[in-house]
């Protein structure tokens, strides 16, 4: 498939009733918007600052109204592409599918939705944001969860992809545009074969996670609790933060009302206070700690890979300056 028939696709998924959401250019920065022209797809490989989390973990939503005794709960989704989702977002999928197997709305979302990744790995890996080795080679494609991927040639003068499904909705959807468009198919089906590789976890996170506990009282945190100033910037960028607050909105009409789901961050003073005004997180240094240890211990105990896909977003928007890279290192260096 080259680019001209790429863009086929993508105006046969509208005709189709997809909104097909992907990396678009504006104003010099590269943004995850839908598509109104398949024209408008960017495939430079800049990463986008914000990753594809809010179009299958929306920032706010509606989980039920209730009127008496009837509780309505909205699991209604619309039919949506997601195009260009880099090997990073594609790992935060692979985690949201775990976290979230049992959450209806979720699944709904994932249902009617179509993951169509591509292996172009941001060009800023080489610079100061690196968190994790990474790079595209097809044996890692079992490891994630797709029903579409457009592998690049190596090649860099090359418009043609290289095609991938990874699920039987892939396939559906490449045969039926086959049939329709007269595009001549030629694509190679990978079976899912869980998320961990055959030489087993990832060595450095397991490092890492070893040197995690009882690590509080070093001079690691003490140091960034001078210099965070949670603000909760790299926990809306990060493509794999999740937490989220609830909220009971009563209506002025008697026994009506609603619950709402929305965005949190555990760097805020207020997520680890309950009633009586006990916070199970009491400082900066212990809110930072929590972060890391999230990602990088109580993720990987029960899921044995990161919490973190290396992507570097949370270093990028930083006011402070704090590099997770350089947080790890330290935590690795510890003795």
């Amino acid at each position: 498939m080259d680019k001209k028939q790429l863009q086929k696709f993508i105006k046969w998924l509208q005709e189709k009733n997809y909104i097909v959401i992907g990396p678009i250019k504006e104003d010099g920065q590269i943004l995850i918007k839908p598509i109104n022209e398949p024209s408008q797809l960017d495939f430079s490989g800049q990463l986008p600052l914000y990753s594809f989390k809010k179009f299958l973990v929306p920032s706010r939503e509606i989980l039920f109204k209730y009127k008496k005794d009837d509780f309505k709960a909205d699991l209604t989704a619309f039919k949506q592409a997601l195009i260009g989702v880099s090997i990073f977002d594609l790992k935060a999928i692979l985690l949201y599918n775990q976290v979230f197997e049992k959450d209806p709305y979720y699944q709904a979302r994932l249902n009617n939705t179509l993951i169509i990744g591509q292996s172009q790995i941001p060009q800023f890996q080489s610079l100061s944001f690196k968190v994790w080795e990474d790079k595209y080679e097809e044996d890692i494609l079992e490891h994630l969860q797709f029903d579409i991927f457009l592998g690049q040639a190596k090649e860099k003068k090359s418009s043609e992809f290289k095609i991938f499904t990874g699920s039987k909705k892939g396939q559906q959807i490449l045969n039926d545009f086959t049939k329709q468009s007269g595009w001549k198919s030629d694509f190679e089906h990978i079976e899912y074969a869980g998320p961990i590789k055959e030489q087993g976890a990832n060595p450095e996170m397991t490092k890492i996670k070893e040197k995690m506990p009882g690590s509080l009282e070093t001079d690691i945190w003490q140091n960034l609790d001078q210099r965070c100033i949670e603000c909760g910037k790299c926990t809306i960028v990060c493509p794999t933060c999740f937490c989220f607050s609830l909220a009971d909105q009563p209506c002025l009409n008697k026994d009506e009302g609603m619950r709402k789901k929305c965005w949190d961050s555990c760097f805020y003073a207020e997520f680890s206070e309950i009633t009586g005004g006990h916070k199970f997180l009491k400082n900066t240094a212990e809110r930072i700690y929590n972060w890391y240890y999230h990602k990088f211990v109580r993720i990987p105990d029960e899921y044995n890979f990161p919490g973190c896909v290396g992507c570097g977003r949370c270093s990028m928007v930083c006011p402070a300056g704090i590099k997770i890279h350089e947080v790890l290192e330290s935590i690795k260096n510890k003795k």
